[in-house]
């Protein structure tokens, strides 16, 4: 303020400004007195007043006024003592005594008057001016008016105010621009209006100040007051539209630069919170955004800061820019900020709930992830990270991130059980079957049994194990539950698993069961998944036909269940099986095209291959082929189809393209079916290039390291393969040599579990070593791929079972689990005969002939010739005669035309019936019809049939002489 003022006008300038709103007004000279003591009273005041100390000054002026009544006041001094009461007035007005500053002012208006020859109320009398206390004015008479009407509006009577405003603008002198300020006037008129709820006029005066701000000096925070109001006035009435309707029009006069909105910000937010509550979500949005993000007001109020240097303020129109306050904001900012707690925060927690409440779960989920990654030392985060974990569950979005992180950082939380739940959910809904398991499982010893989330951790980890192939480990989990919870809202699916994991355990009996069970309650969404596993079934027990009953009933009445193209492929393997083409081939088109549209990749790759195969070289299939390698070029089946499509390729001139296509897939990487796609490969390059091109070829074969030991191995094998299929000397040369080579420049550890059987049944069948082949067959059984256990076990067995006492039993118990677990019948009847053939050379005759009894007593025993051979060995050990020669009887009388077999039992009979001293002409005649029946073969038996027949012959031939027979041996004894 310019120093040349005195200091009574600066003083009372102060005092003036100190009106709610409302700018400074031109202090008054001081009024005269009419006692020293009422002067004194009056100067003391007036100072007390500039110091700003408004309790001191309104004690002397109410002491002033004290001393005479108003008409001895207005006698005495005429109309400018109401100059004291307006004094009195403004110090009430400071200290919010509205009630007291309305009396003040209505008695400076009321009862301290200026007569009309001294003049209009504006100091400017008409009359002689001799100074006569009579003649001297009350220069505030009028503006009275408008304080009176201040403190109406401070004491919440708006509608007196609004009149007071009217009635002094009504009678306020137009000419003197200095008396009145307009922009605080409208603004205070606007909120009246709208503490009275009067909506449309609060807009009108507001609108009135904004479009004038410049020319009417309207303050910034008088406009925000005003503002203010109206956002609460709307809140009342839950009305938004008039308020975006302002804001629509007028947001740029609500919004002040940067810098100086911090000391506003709280307040919007804390208006956009109210709107929010009253569900105007719209006005809550727009006042969020009235607020500038908080390292823009830093960085502008940081601007302004520099700007002014060592200025403590600065004049711009109609603000001053203070550096203290400038400052004061930069540092709330700054502590808000330390202390994790920025605008921002409550910015986006609003925005959040409004998201939501809109149905915008996105949008919330996005201001939840905001509040997490960049604000995590707010007070709320707790609440924060719940929502994000909640909304990011709803969405189907893996939750596994938040959801950990907070059991982890608030494990006493009071949303511990719902984190949990939704955790396990969202984890299982969004397929991560892995994490699924792992979270259950440690969450499951935690809680409760027969608790909700007990009942949830339970199916969730029992499901999982399910779809991630543990049927083992699913299975007693899916029982604990079908049984604990049998009103769960997981019961049905459950009850569905549980029968489905015993399908996928091959225990197809109790499986049909438990699936039967299923389908006569109620399956609901399960019923198609249900009949395809029941179809699976029956086609293991060979029920086709109601394998085929059950799929017909899921195409037909689930045409859009996603179980339809895999129904469809099942129906296509039965018809396949059945040797029904055509329908297969109709069966496996559905298929893909339902797989397409179901998006099932692996399904409609496996029904190209099954299509192609079907096809054979027909042109369909190389469409089919072409298809594949468009759409599936990286299916695990990939080396399936480069096999079977070289038929079709080589049929449609595209041989080279084949065999390059399965050159192509052929890796150092095991893989099912690599050897086979091996040997397919070496075969077609040999019919095109030779033996000797083959072994160079596959010696540097493109893409396969020699270091990689194991599909070096395999192409030799392939090589050995081809070779062994070819005749001549050179052929088993070349096999003999390779042989070699796997056996002398690669460990067992080097090899792959098919090259290793391979190489320890040559070793054990085509060598006079045979005992070299076990460190290969040890090394097979000790991988993980199970699928040549068996073949591994029994060449294992069949060395052992030449070995020592010790090694012969290994060689039975091996031989016992391969008839266990081999699937092909023909290794099953093998092993069973080869228990007894072991038994017996263990030298346990009586084991060995129960055992073979059990064989010979099974349907369709392959090798009952040998049996029926060892048995007739066993019983003559055993020193059972009878039974013995009825043994060798059953082999040469039954299978005469076996001379490997029936000769040996020939010998065997006529031997013990010598010795049991059968009559001679009859065992000769017996033996010479045998050897009557069995001559005309001689000449296509091999040395070894013509040596053991004419071993027979001639043991006929002498009991031509009748010898005398040895005594008989008795029941029991020894021969």
């Amino acid at each position: 303020m310019n120093s040349n003022v005195p200091a009574c006008r600066k003083a009372l300038a102060l005092l003036l400004a100190a009106a709610p709103l409302l700018p400074a007004q031109q202090a008054p000279a001081p009024p005269p007195a009419a006692t020293a003591d009422a002067s004194d009273l009056s100067a003391r005041a007036l100072v007390e007043m500039e110091a700003d100390r408004w309790s001191e000054a309104l004690d002397l002026l109410t002491r002033c006024v004290a001393q005479q009544d108003d008409a001895k006041a207005l006698q005495l001094y005429g109309p400018s003592f109401g100059v004291t009461w307006y004094r009195k007035g403004i110090c009430e007005l400071r200290l919010k005594r509205w009630d007291d500053a309305a009396k003040s002012f209505e008695t400076c208006y009321v009862k301290f008057p200026n007569p009309s020859r001294i003049g209009n109320g504006n100091g400017k009398g008409s009359g002689s001016g001799n100074g006569n206390a009579s003649t001297a004015a009350n220069i505030y008479h009028k503006r009275a008016l408008l304080r009176w009407g201040e403190a109406a509006q401070g004491a919440g009577r708006h509608g007196e105010a609004i009149r007071l405003f009217d009635k002094f603008m009504e009678e306020r002198d137009k000419t003197r621009d200095d008396e009145f300020d307009p922009g605080s006037h409208y603004l205070n008129l606007a909120i009246c209006h709208f503490r009275l709820g009067q909506i449309s006029q609060g807009i009108e005066s507001l609108e009135t100040s904004i479009q004038n701000k410049p020319r009417f000096r309207a303050p910034d925070s008088g406009i925000i007051a005003a503002f203010q109001a109206f956002v609460e006035a709307t809140i009342a009435k839950r009305d938004e539209k008039p308020l975006l309707s302002f804001l629509g029009k007028y947001r740029s006069g609500i919004v002040l630069e940067p810098f100086e909105m911090e000391p506003y910000a709280g307040l919007f937010l804390k208006l956009a919170a109210d709107a929010q509550a009253a569900d105007m979500d719209g006005a809550a949005l727009v006042l969020c955004q009235l607020v500038p993000p908080s390292d823009v007001m830093t960085a502008d109020l940081k601007s302004r800061l520099e700007r002014l240097g060592n200025r403590p303020e600065a004049k711009e129109l109609t603000r001053t820019v203070s550096k203290a306050k400038l400052q004061g904001s930069l540092d709330a900012l700054a502590q808000k900020r330390t202390a994790g707690e920025p605008l921002e925060v409550a910015q986006l927690g609003l925005v959040a709930v409004i998201h939501e409440k809109r149905g915008n779960l996105r949008g919330a989920l996005a201001a939840y992830r905001q509040l997490e990654q960049y604000y995590p030392k707010t007070a709320k985060r707790e609440d924060h990270l719940f929502h994000l974990v909640r909304t990011t569950a709803v969405l189907g979005e893996p939750t596994a991130e938040c959801g950990e992180r907070f059991l982890k950082d608030f494990p006493d939380s009071k949303h511990v059980p719902a984190v949990r739940r939704l955790l396990l959910a969202s984890l299982y809904q969004a397929g991560d079957y892995g994490s699924s398991v792992r979270v259950a499982d440690e969450l499951l010893p935690k809680l409760s049994e027969g608790s909700a989330e007990h009942d949830q951790a339970l199916f969730v980890l029992g499901a999982s194990h399910y779809h991630l192939g543990h049927y083992d480990q699913a299975h007693p989990l899916l029982d604990r539950h079908v049984e604990k919870y049998p009103q769960s809202a997981q019961r049905q699916a459950a009850r569905y698993f549980q029968a489905s994991d015993l399908a996928r355990l091959r225990q197809w009996g109790e499986a049909a069961a438990a699936l039967d069970r299923f389908l006569a309650e109620d399956p609901g969404l399960y019923l198609p998944f249900a009949l395809y596993d029941r179809a699976t079934c029956h086609l293991a027990q060979e029920q086709e036909a109601e394998a085929l009953e059950k799929l017909g009933r899921l195409e037909n009445e689930f045409p859009a269940t996603e179980a339809l193209d895999a129904a469809l492929a099942l129906k296509g393997r039965i018809l396949q099986g059945d040797g029904k083409t055509d329908e297969a081939i109709a069966a496996y088109t559905k298929a893909l095209t339902a797989a397409e549209d179901r998006d099932h990749p692996e399904v409609a790759a496996e029904s190209l291959c099954q299509l192609v195969t079907l096809l054979g070289a027909r042109p369909e299939a190389v469409a089919h082929a072409d298809r594949f390698w468009k759409a599936h070029a990286d299916s695990p089946l990939r080396l399936r189809m480069a096999v079977v499509q070289i038929e079709a390729l080589e049929q449609a001139g595209r041989g080279d393209e084949a065999l390059g296509r399965l050159r192509e897939c052929i890796t150092p990487t095991e893989a099912p079916g690599l050897q086979d796609a091996i040997d397919r490969y070496a075969a077609a390059y040999f019919a095109k290039h030779g033996p000797d091109e083959l072994e160079k070829h596959f010696g540097a074969f493109p893409g396969i390291d020699p270091a990689e030991k194991a599909a070096t191995a395999r192409l030799k094998i392939a090589v050995i393969g081809v070779m062994e299929k070819q005749p001549g000397e050179p052929a088993a040369t070349r096999v003999k040599a390779l042989y070699q080579e796997l056996k002398s420049g690669f460990s067992p550890a080097d090899l792959a579990p098919a090259t290793l059987v391979q190489l320890g049944d040559h070793l054990r069948t085509k060598t006079s070593a045979p005992r070299q082949a076990l460190p290969y067959y040890e090394e097979a059984l000790a991988r993980p791929d199970a699928s040549l256990h068996v073949a591994a076990r029994f060449g294992r067995a069949a060395v052992l079972a030449t070995g020592s006492p010790e090694e012969k039993a290994g060689a039975i118990e091996d031989f016992k689990r391969v008839a266990l677990d081999a699937t092909d019948e023909a290794v099953k009847d093998l092993a069973r005969f080869r228990i007894a053939e072991t038994q017996f050379a263990a030298g346990d005759s009586g084991q060995a002939a129960e055992t073979a009894r059990q064989y010979l007593a099974l349907e369709g025993a392959r090798l009952a010739p040998e049996a029926n051979l060892l048995l007739g060995k066993s019983y003559e050990a055993l020193a059972k005669p009878e039974e013995a020669l009825a043994a060798y009887r059953e082999v040469w009388s039954k299978w005469q035309d076996n001379i490997r077999l029936s000769a040996p039992a020939m010998v065997a009979w006529l031997d013990l019936s010598v010795r049991q001293g059968k009559p001679a002409d009859i065992v000769r005649e017996t033996a010479l019809n045998y050897l009557v029946r069995t001559k005309p073969a001689f000449e296509t038996m091999n040395e070894a049939e013509k040596v053991i027949w004419q071993d027979a012959e001639a043991r006929t031939g002498a009991l031509g002489s009748h010898p005398t027979p040895p005594p008989a041996v008795k029941e029991g004894e020894k021969p």
